[in-house]
């Protein structure tokens, strides 16, 4: 193979003459080879980084990948446990606010959202899609940490709720004070006694002397005590959850345990019917009061003890005497 030549053009002898390659030449030339090869290589070995990756970080995202899976299906199961908050979410405003005539937890309340800065931008570091990952999941999160303290919080007051309104539907005045029928109903009658038209301010159940008298309700003994001019042996129960007072009067005998203070059960005996004070004949007198000290009608209280046609036949009763026994 014949070797490259290189010639210039001699103006003195108007001749192309050969150029003998000095070593200094040489040098520039081998220089500038070995940067091209230099380069070239760099090029390469940085191809080859980008193409060619080692165990670990093969083995790294293998790990990444299997990762970024698991915190998706844990996103989809964070889903569904939101899901069934929010079903007790709304049972909770649809059924045991409106069951217990509650105020509703407003919607601004109920999304409890988070202001301010932004909690989730420590993520941003990461790639696109790992960031979007754990910031969709961590809200969701805290979202349902904010959502499950709200019910909690409403869960205990409605249960508050409930158990005070147990309390009152222990308390109300729903039973008969005594066994037997009821006579001289509640409005304006003729007094046996005082010979005059004066409103009867209860019902008078007419029994024989020593009948045992039950309390209507759950309460506290108010007054147990004779009042000569008007009731005789009397007790007052205070039924406070329940918004009421009842009185039985004319009775015989009230028992050395029944005092002021002492708690009653509905049911519990609290003496024994009598002819006591201003009364024309053995019976209970029985009234219902408000906490104001207004007289209520107490036939209207025995309806949820009784099946429509007893409460009908009561009220039969009741308005067959235009005479009241006090």
């Amino acid at each position: 193979m014949s070797k490259n030549r290189y010639y210039h053009y001699d103006h003195e002898t108007c001749s192309y003459v050969e150029v003998k390659p000095t070593r200094t030449r040489l040098y520039v030339q081998l220089s500038a080879m070995a940067a091209t090869t230099l380069v070239l290589a760099f090029v390469l070995a940085l191809g080859l980084d980008r193409t060619i990756e080692s165990p670990q970080e093969l083995a790294l995202q293998e790990e990444n990948e299997v990762l970024q899976e698991q915190l998706t299906i844990t996103g989809e199961r964070i889903q569904q446990f939101a899901n069934q908050l929010e079903q007790l979410s709304e049972a909770d405003q649809d059924l045991y606010r409106l069951l217990l005539q509650a105020d509703p937890i407003s919607e601004d309340m109920r999304q409890v959202g988070v202001g301010g800065a932004d909690p989730y931008e420590k993520f941003d570091r990461f790639s696109v899609s790992t960031a979007k990952l754990l910031r969709e999941t961590t809200q969701q999160l805290d979202q349902i940490e904010r959502q499950m303290s709200l019910q909690n919080t409403s869960y205990r007051e409605l249960s508050e709720m409930a158990e005070s309104r147990q309390l009152a539907m222990e308390q109300l005045p729903a039973i008969m004070p005594a066994n037997g029928k009821v006579t001289s109903a509640f409005g304006m009658r003729y007094h046996p006694i005082l010979k005059i038209r004066k409103l009867h301010p209860g019902v008078d159940i007419p029994v024989d002397t020593g009948t045992p008298v039950y309390a209507t309700g759950d309460g506290i003994v108010e007054k147990a005590e004779y009042n000569v001019n008007g009731y005789g042996y009397h007790v007052v129960v205070t039924h406070p959850k329940a918004g009421y007072k009842t009185l039985y009067a004319h009775l015989s005998l009230i028992p050395d345990h029944i005092q002021p203070g002492r708690r009653v059960k509905r049911g519990e005996q609290i003496g024994l019917s009598g002819n006591t004070g201003l009364s024309a004949a053995p019976h209970v007198h029985y009234e219902v009061h408000d906490l104001e000290g207004r007289r209520l009608n107490p036939i209207r209280f025995f309806a949820p003890s009784m099946t429509p046609q007893q409460y009908r036949a009561l009220l039969e009763e009741s308005e067959q005497s235009s005479v009241s026994l006090d």
